[in-house]
């Protein structure tokens, strides 16, 4: 199958959504649509002994801090997708991760910035946080974080900064540590808020430890809990892959094979075995935002097809050569967007 004939295939997709979205009186964007499901088991949400589990957690993050990253194969490294976002989100195609909601909050805010004490839970080493500190949207940061590794990396980051004065990191669970209420003016969750064994309990305490005034500011995934995708997105997927030329789905990790047209849902145990705080609640994530912070300014960023469809397969794309074909790719995820199948989302509040 040559490009000619795979393009017009992705035109038909687009074809197609634009007549159900035409067909779709009241799309799934709207947050009181939102699909929450109270009934989430238990079991898939929360797993007992949050001590051995946050071990459990901390050890996983650690390993992945060790390793490095040698492919192309994820959204986050395609400057390209990251535009697209930002452009959504602010209505600048601008460089860099989060930038679009960075700006977006600082118009927000105007005359409050910057946030004089910020939070972040679930930080990683620490470099998004110091971002928005050098960028001047929070002056300082109390960071909390399972892993010890990403916690010395985040240390030594701040340090080559000539930061460290601004930020303090802590091992060890916020929601125990942190307890005094309306503490904080800047609240923020960036790729964490995903990871929480209970959504509710944590944008509860957002909103507890958020002062008057303050800003709680979200960028995250907010798709199927565990990754058990909806059928039409897995719909969406195969019709997505099956008109790629072959040359675009060769498996990075092994040039002689392809990668499957269709993805599946992966086992709930498995997952769980891998890290058992991923995707642990997510699916109520937006209903909890709006619960707690009614007013929030919610854009659903999509991912379909960035985040599934061209998982591993991203690879294979020339960002230079392959730009029209990946402009394409982006209107069919913004299409699946706004009829509510979307896996990821930002959110910007005042308390």
């Amino acid at each position: 199958m040559d490009f000619q004939k795979s393009h017009l295939r992705l035109q038909q997709i687009q074809v197609d959504l634009e007549r159900s979205r035409s067909n779709t009186t009241q799309i799934q964007s709207d947050l009181d649509s939102l699909n929450f499901k109270e009934n989430t088991s238990k079991k898939q949400r929360q797993p007992s002994n949050n001590n051995s589990i946050n071990e459990k957690i901390g050890s996983h993050w650690s390993r992945v801090a060790k390793e490095s990253v040698e492919l192309r194969v994820r959204w986050w490294q395609s400057p390209h997708i990251i535009r697209h976002i930002n452009e959504k989100i602010a209505g600048s195609p601008l460089e860099g991760f989060s930038q679009g909601l960075t700006q977006r909050a600082k118009e927000m805010a105007g005359d409050c910035c910057p946030f004089s004490r910020g939070v972040s839970v679930g930080c990683g080493n620490g470099q998004k946080e110091i971002t928005l500190i050098r960028q001047g949207l929070v002056s300082s940061f109390e960071l909390y974080e399972l892993s010890e590794i990403r916690v010395e990396q985040g240390r030594k980051l701040a340090r080559e900064l000539g930061i460290e004065d601004r930020v303090n990191f802590y091992i060890g669970d916020a929601f125990e540590i942190v307890k005094d209420r309306e503490s904080f003016d800047f609240v923020h969750w960036n790729n964490s808020l995903h990871h929480m064994l209970d959504v509710e309990a944590s944008i509860k305490w957002s909103y507890n430890v958020l002062s008057k005034g303050g800003m709680f500011y979200m960028d995250d995934y907010v798709g199927p809990s565990r990754f058990q995708w909806s059928d039409k997105m897995l719909e969406m997927v195969s019709k997505v892959r099956g008109v790629l030329p072959e040359n675009y789905l060769v498996n990075p990790r092994n040039p002689n094979n392809l990668l499957p047209k269709q993805i599946k849902r992966p086992k709930v145990e498995e997952l769980m075995q891998i890290d058992p705080s991923e995707a642990a609640d997510s699916d109520r994530i937006l209903y909890f935002v709006n619960q707690y912070f009614p007013k929030a300014e919610v854009t659903l960023t999509g991912g379909v097809v960035y985040h599934l469809a061209l998982s591993d397969v991203l690879h294979n794309f020339d960002e230079s050569r392959d730009r029209h074909l990946l402009d394409l790719l982006m209107i069919i995820d913004d299409l699946c967007a706004e009829l509510g199948e979307s896996t990821y989302a930002t959110a910007l509040a005042f308390k």
